[in-house]
């Protein structure tokens, strides 16, 4: 009998979008050639780039790679049992799971607000793939945004986040200010990110560090993470702890 696989999020979106503007493109090019210049069939070369990155998301083997991304979030995080843990922007529960099968008792927690174009997870989603991994009952989802987290302070032992706070446009630094808000001190601080992202002002760089220091976290530092889906990229996982205040 075939084992059911979980859920974390399908690459729908990604399709989509590229998908719309490569068409548009298309469309773009036939207009533009009959009215007004033959030099506008260049258009096809980006409408081209947009449909082949589309089918590239589509054929991938997303599971894999968000797995893979699982493990190294646990081991640069390093759960200890007994811990309380937060996963932020949960989605379909890959992070907190991965706790909840990584450690024993414990309190893991995983929210988001679960936006219906945010990734084709929810809460049901998350809860059914904690039964198909077996920690059913020792992972808790609920709904709650990240900019105001409903917690007390100095609460959880670890806070973790992937490929959640570069979209975040609105109050981000309140995001992060939160995420560091709820930790306890020596508490540890891991999301996983894109390098840069143009579109929402989201950059990994020197500015982010004196940033994170500000809101309260120390020896923080951005290690490289290497995937392969859809195509061969980096992205960075951002590691600090929270100093004593």
């Amino acid at each position: 009998m075939r084992k059911t696989k979980p859920n974390y999020g399908g690459t729908g979106w990604h399709v989509f979008v590229n998908l719309f503007f490569g068409v548009i493109l298309v469309f773009a090019t036939v207009f533009g050639v009959s009215l007004y210049h033959p030099l506008l069939t260049l258009l096809l070369l980006p409408s081209a780039y947009f449909i082949l990155k589309a089918f590239k998301w589509k054929k991938g083997e997303i599971l894999e790679e968000k797995l893979k991304v699982r493990e190294e979030v646990i081991r640069v995080t390093k759960p200890k049992d007994g811990e309380k843990i937060l996963d932020v922007g949960t989605g379909g529960g890959l992070l907190a799971i991965g706790f909840a099968k990584t450690i024993k008792d414990g309190e893991i927690v995983g929210i988001d607000v679960w936006l219906r174009l945010g990734g084709g997870t929810s809460i049901k989603n998350a809860e059914k793939n904690a039964e198909i991994e077996g920690v059913a009952g020792r992972v808790k989802f609920r709904r709650a945004d990240v900019r105001s987290i409903p917690y007390p302070d100095n609460y959880f032992d670890v806070v973790v986040a992937s490929f959640v706070i570069h979209i975040i446009r609105k109050d981000r630094e309140k995001a992060l200010k939160e995420m560091v808000r709820v930790l306890k001190p020596n508490g540890r601080f891991t999301i996983v990110e894109p390098p840069k992202e143009d579109w929402t002002g989201w950059s990994v760089d020197e500015k982010l560090k004196e940033k994170l220091e500000r809101l309260g976290l120390k020896n923080v530092r951005f290690q490289p993470l290497t995937l392969s889906y859809p195509k061969k990229r980096n992205v960075y996982l951002v590691y600090g702890e929270k100093g004593f205040s």
